[in-house]
């Protein structure tokens, strides 16, 4: 089984693996001129963002999970 229908048939794939996996498929569209590599590397930006909060967010939910008690938390 190929990594792209390994990941198609698992639903719960790992949000980083799908982005290797995109980054790798870019690569390959650039190499045989299909994508120009702005085009590539703009595609990836947003993917990457959404999977890898920004530091200021990582500080804001560990404290919110420090100061907060569990009962007040939604479920």
């Amino acid at each position: 089984m190929t990594a792209i229908a390994a990941i198609a048939v698992n639903t719960a794939a790992d949000p980083r693996a799908v982005f290797l996996l995109r980054a790798a498929c870019r690569w390959e569209l650039l190499e045989v001129g299909e994508m120009d590599l702005d085009e590539a590397f703009d595609g990836l930006i947003e993917p990457f963002m959404a999977i890898t909060p920004c530091a200021c967010e990582r500080d804001i939910l560990e404290r919110w999970e420090r100061s907060l008690p569990p009962r007040w938390r939604r479920k």
